[in-house]
């Protein structure tokens, strides 16, 4: 069977790499057994190093982050209106998307009052108190969760994390305030379940990781870890009166985050940018290797991520390879730069060559990074959309932990195959 190649996208580096080729090859395994996935990292050496232009950026931070950051709940009270566009005009499935959104930068949320600041005292009155044992409870599931989650957590990889994300939410200042003066009636369980998958999935998703679960694995997490702390039926993200926050205190939220936004997007833009000025010995490095693997093994089924399709794009567009099968771009911005002129080796207007091969483009609605194929290669580029159910930035890289990606890799894989 025609071999694989992955090529990945901006902002990546080693660790996050070898974890989305492993989700890969764990995901062909079981469909396409003989596939053999061939490593293209070029991370280290053509991104931009860490902390590189930084000087330049105004209001970058300049001390490493914490888990205790600012929330709807901790911002300011005096910082304009909440936008009266909420998620509540959205369909459920997309506002959950949106407030998990919200707890994948601030997973601390779920524990934070409901109530205004100045009201938190009245409110705090009304609460149902925890009940004697639960943080020792909470604790002792750190080390030892019930069976059914630690098999979801062995399914991750992620039995260490889990302990660590349990121990932070209830050593955090918000999660002593909940222990000690609870939450409103039959939430805190919820909270506290809602807070640690929450951090647990922040991690992978900060590296640029694909998540280790997929929604609704994510929901039964918290299903799960709410029953084994004494809770009931959980009603999700949309049911419990701290979401208030992801809709009144909006606003706030992201007036914090946009004193933040350069700083933790910088790392990416600057692969970009770099890309764009001196984009030869990415192309010229993705070039030999597939040239090298192609002498040895074949053909390959080149798939390429984000920027790393973008210079996919443009090394097939300038030169004829013919150790690339097909083309498979996933949550790509090439034929977006092409439509703005923007794409370094194809001129503006003009059709992609003859000698170029079969691309498949993969995007996702809720990508804000991917773009269609399509209508700018009419007959030339194939769009499919495989929707992972992550909220953005998550969704930019859950397509290598979806199925649905695996079995169109599989499917192409087997075109032409005797």
């Amino acid at each position: 069977m025609t071999g694989l190649m992955f090529v990945h996208g901006t902002g990546v580096r080693r660790k996050a790499y070898d974890k989305t080729t492993a989700e890969l090859r764990k995901g062909l395994a079981h469909i396409a057994p003989d596939t053999k996935v061939h490593e293209c990292y070029w991370g280290d050496v053509f991104g931009v190093h860490e902390g590189q232009g930084r000087t330049t950026v105004p209001g970058a931070a300049k001390t490493v982050r914490t888990a205790a950051k600012p929330t709807a709940a901790t911002a300011g009270t005096t910082v304009g209106k909440p936008s009266e566009e909420t998620s509540a005009d959205l369909p459920p499935d997309d506002e959950a998307a949106n407030i998990w959104g919200v707890l994948y930068d601030a997973p601390l949320t779920p524990l934070r009052p409901p109530a205004p600041d100045d009201q938190a005292d009245i409110a705090r009155a009304l609460y149902e108190r925890p009940r004697p044992g639960f943080a020792d409870q909470a604790r002792a599931l750190a080390a030892e969760p019930p069976a059914d989650l630690a098999a979801l957590l062995d399914v991750a990889g992620a039995r260490a994390e889990f302990t660590d994300a349990m121990t932070a939410v209830l050593d955090s200042s918000a999660g002593q305030e909940a222990l000690t003066h609870g939450l409103p009636a039959g939430e805190l369980p919820t909270a506290v379940a809602t807070a640690v998958v929450a951090h647990l999935l922040s991690g992978a998703i900060r590296d640029g990781s694909p998540p280790p679960w997929s929604p609704a694995q994510r929901d039964e997490a918290v299903r799960l870890l709410t029953q084994a702390l004494g809770g009931g039926t959980v009603r999700g993200v949309l049911g419990g009166t701290w979401t208030v926050l992801a809709h009144l205190g909006g606003m706030r939220y992201l007036m914090w985050k946009r004193a933040s936004m350069t700083d933790k997007a910088h790392p990416k833009a600057g692969d970009i940018l770099k890309y764009l000025a001196r984009g030869d010995g990415l192309r010229t490095h993705i070039r030999q290797t597939v040239t090298d693997v192609a002498a040895q093994h074949g053909p390959v089924v080149l798939v390429a991520h984000s920027l790393g399709g973008v210079a996919a794009v443009d090394l097939l567009a300038r030169h004829e390879l013919p150790g690339v099968r097909h083309l498979v771009t996933v949550g790509s911005q090439a034929a977006h730069l092409h439509e703005l002129g923007a794409l370094p080796c194809l001129d503006p207007g003009k059709p992609l060559p003859e000698h170029f091969p079969s691309w498949t483009n993969v995007y996702d609605r809720r990508d804000l990074l991917a773009f269609l194929a399509e209508p700018v290669f009419p007959g030339r580029a194939r769009d499919i959309e495989r929707t992972s159910g992550q909220p953005f930035p998550a969704s930019h890289s859950a397509y290598f932990s979806n199925p649905d990606l695996h079995t169109l890799l599989a499917g192409i894989l087997r075109e032409g195959e005797a």
